[in-house]
Formats: C-alpha cells, structure tokens, sequence
C-alpha cells in the first residue's frame, strides 16, 4: 500500500502561512501555538495548523546540540523562497525567523529547513547588521519576505539608531539588496501608519509592524500591525493608499481566542494537508501514545506510518509535500509487512485518533527517536512528519 499511495498527486490554489504571537484556537484546532505554522485558503473562512510544535522536532532537529531535538518558542517571520528547480511549495521553500536564538542560530537569521532535516542559515544576522551599521540597539528580525531576484524586504523588533539610513523604527520597511550589499527604506513607520489610517480611520497607533508579504492577486506590499487588537490579525495593504485585503480580516482568519498574526507569508501552490499530533513529545516504554489526525476529508480512511530514521522523498501535490521516513528501515518495513498501518476513518468533523503502544528501546540505548506520517488516502495528502522520543 505504501508504494500505491506513493503514487498519487493533487493539487491546490494561492494560500498563506502564518504564525500567531500567542497561543490561540481555530475551530478545527482546540489548541494552536504560537510557533505553530497555519495555512489560509483565500476566500472560505477559516484557518488550520499546517505544520505544528511536533513536526518542527522533526523537521529541525536537535539545534542547540544539547542531544534533544527541538522547536522554535515562537515564529518571527514566515518568507517563500522556492528552492531552486523545488518540484512544488512545501515546508523547504518557507523561510522562517525566531522570535529568541537556540544554540548558534540567531534572533536575526533567516532559516531554512533542509530536506533531509535540520536547519541552514539562509540570511545570516550579521548581514543584516553589515548593511544597516548600526550605532546602537541589537539587531532583532521581526517581519521579512523575499523578492526575486535577491532582495529580503524587513521590519525590526525594536528601534536601531545612528544606521546608514538615520534612525530605524519598529515600524519601518526597509530592504536588502543582497548583491550590492545595501539598504533602503521602502516606508517609514509614518507611511506604514497612513496605509492603516486610510483602511481603518481612527484605529490608533499601530505600535509595530509584523509581517510583510506580496498579495499575489495585485503585488501590493501586504502587513499586520500590533495594534488596534480588533485589527491585528487583519491583513492590510498598501493598494489604494491602504486597505483591508478582501478576505482576509482579522474574522476571516476565524480564531477562537483574540492574537495577533506575527508572521505571514503567501505560498503559491501550496495544498491542504491533514495534521498529526500527539498530547507530549516523551514517552516511558509500554506507555500508550495518543495520536490524533486533523483536516483530513470526512470518511475517508488514513494511515500512520513509523520509522526510525528520515530519508526525503518529494511528493508534490500530496499534502506537505514530501514523505519523510527512511523507507529503509526496521520499524517501516515490519509494518508495511504486517499490513499494520493503524488505518482509521475521519469523522465528519475530518478527525481521527488511534492509541499505539510506545516500544521499549534496546537494551544499550538510552533513548529512541521515532518518526510518523499520516495519509489520507481519498484525498491523497500527507501530513507534516512527527517525531516522539521514548526512553
């Protein structure tokens, strides 16, 4: 069945990814955190958890080499950048910042995930910083989104003084021109706070920009403020002197608990994807782990498959993307063996859970790490990979 499913593709219209800047709920997802990635469809209300605080374990690893693999406390910014000759948008092609540094990686670095795990730093901070020379203040990436050929349009976290440019707010949107190594400010923070004036008069200071984007339907410049707090998950653009993107309201968005949206980016392309998840990341052995399957199609059946170890294979279209699990390996192939594939149906609700007996590692072993994937097999997705350690 592994390879059957293998074989499938689907594909999907203009979405966005984004990031809250607190935990929050959606009505599909009784929990979302704020590092968690979600994805929008233009136009149906609503929003999902696309990639959660799991797969990033999975998906970036151990960071900080301190043997535990580990995910972002926050998301500062969201960016697609395709990788060169990608077979589709997935996970890879989306550039992301942290809100505070884990082990080498900076609070100013763009990263990219790797295919086959792990982190690059696509960005660098010190780059930034080089271009901007600051007199005072640290360096702190707070909204960024990449323009072809080589341009990374920004915005700071906090205030720098004495750059090249004069004095930089919160509230600026600069650009770096990466061949030439130099800055500019697209809009100061005034500008920025005219856009939101003439899209919602009387709204207030906006305190600080977000996120920043390209509305691929007109090009604008697309961005969230941090305030008023009944705007700030409404997505604004700068087409017609400013306005509230058609669509994409604060309400759009659905959110069950009120947040802010701290980072946004708009993924051509990018398909719907169930979501899996488990209650905690560590397991004793024997303990049972509960697994529950989001967004999946209603009556459709979906498998969980597990794997030791990781090997990328892309698959566009599907879901995410892309399979993660070593096809290689022991517990991957046992299970295609022994049919095992935990199969369930979704509710109507696109739901579904299964208990799974946590293994006890070898007796030499310390720990083990072990990868899962679901599949909806009617509508031919994957989810993002997850990762539990049991010792």
């Amino acid at each position: 069945m592994l390879e059957s499913v293998l074989l499938l593709t689907c594909q999907a219209p203009v979405v966005a990814l984004a990031s809250t800047s607190s935990d929050s709920s959606l009505a599909g997802d009784p929990v979302v955190l704020d590092e968690d990635w979600i994805r929008r469809e233009e136009g149906a209300p609503g929003a999902a958890r696309y990639v959660n605080q799991r797969a990033q374990m999975a998906l970036l690893g151990d960071l900080d080499a301190d043997g535990v693999f580990d995910a972002p406390s926050d998301v500062d910014a969201l960016a697609y950048a395709a990788r060169p000759g990608a077979p589709g948008p997935m996970a890879f092609d989306v550039l992301f910042s942290l809100l505070a540094g884990i082990g080498t990686y900076e609070d100013g670095d763009l990263l990219r995930v790797l295919e086959n795990g792990g982190v690059q730093v696509e960005v660098g901070e010190a780059e930034f910083v080089a271009a901007l020379q600051p007199g005072s203040g640290g360096f702190d990436l707070d909204a960024a989104e990449w323009m072809a050929p080589n341009e990374i349009w920004f915005s700071t976290e906090g205030t720098l003084l004495g750059t090249v440019l004069g004095d930089v707010e919160d509230g600026d949107v600069l650009v770096l021109d990466r061949n030439t190594g130099s800055v500019r400010r697209a809009y100061s923070e005034v500008q920025m706070q005219a856009f939101v004036d003439a899209a919602a008069p009387g709204s207030g200071a906006i305190g600080d920009v977000l996120s920043l984007a390209f509305y691929p339907p007109t090009g604008e410049l697309a961005f969230t403020v941090q305030s008023p707090s009944g705007a700030d998950a409404s997505v604004f653009g700068t087409g017609g002197g400013g306005r509230v993107l058609p669509g994409w309201a604060e309400g759009d968005w659905a959110f069950q608990q009120e947040t802010e949206l701290d980072a946004l980016s708009f993924v051509s392309g990018l398909p719907p994807a169930p979501c899996l998840d488990t209650d905690v990341a560590f397991y004793a052995p024997g303990a049972p782990v509960q697994f529950n399957v989001r967004h999946g199609a209603p009556g459709d059946i979906v498998v969980t498959y597990v794997s030791g170890s990781i090997r990328y294979l892309a698959r566009p279209g599907e879901g995410a993307g892309f399979f993660f699990l070593d096809r290689a390996d022991r517990f991957l192939n046992r299970q295609v063996r022994h049919q095992n594939l935990r199969a369930r149906p979704f509710d109507a609700s696109g739901n579904a859970s299964l208990l799974w007996p946590a293994p006890t590692p070898k007796a030499a072993a310390a720990f083990l790490d072990l990868y899962f994937q679901s599949y909806d097999t009617g509508a031919g997705a994957w989810s993002a990979p997850i990762v539990i350690r049991i010792q």
